[in-house]
């Protein structure tokens, strides 16, 4: 009788009871986790092969420097409108922008740093007026 699986790699058990074993992963999969002891002992990160000029590096590099410019604290006139009666003073609330998005149905006084020209045409067409 002839031995069962002769002639093939794997002997009829797949990848699991190959030569190479479960490799968990390609490339830099798992450098972290299973792969440790690879990344450890001077794999391709170490040697500076995966990314040029990095020789020796693994993990965060470099320094991010963050948003320089400040967005305002915008509201737009259709939740002025629904919120207050004759007088809004929005700088109180800590909003810094009033935006000329929906409709204003009442004449309000607005109270606020600045706003957008969409804004000022809608609350004078309601005749309300905007202050600072």
């Amino acid at each position: 009788m002839a031995k069962r699986g002769i002639g093939t790699n794997t002997h009829g058990h797949g990848t699991h009871r190959r030569g190479k074993g479960r490799k968990g992963g390609k490339g830099y999969a798992g450098v972290y986790k299973q792969n440790w002891i690879r990344t450890i002992k001077g794999g391709k990160l170490l040697d500076g092969k995966g990314s040029p000029g990095k020789i020796g590096h693994f993990g965060k590099f470099g320094f991010s420097r963050g948003r320089l410019s400040q967005v305002p604290t915008t509201v737009n006139l259709s939740w002025v409108d629904l919120h207050f009666d004759k007088v809004a003073n929005l700088t109180e609330l800590g909003i810094e922008k009033l935006l000329g998005s929906g409709k204003l149905t009442q004449p309000l006084t607005i109270k606020v740093s600045s706003w957008s020209a969409k804004a000022e045409e809608k609350v004078k067409a309601a005749k309300g007026k905007l202050e600072n």
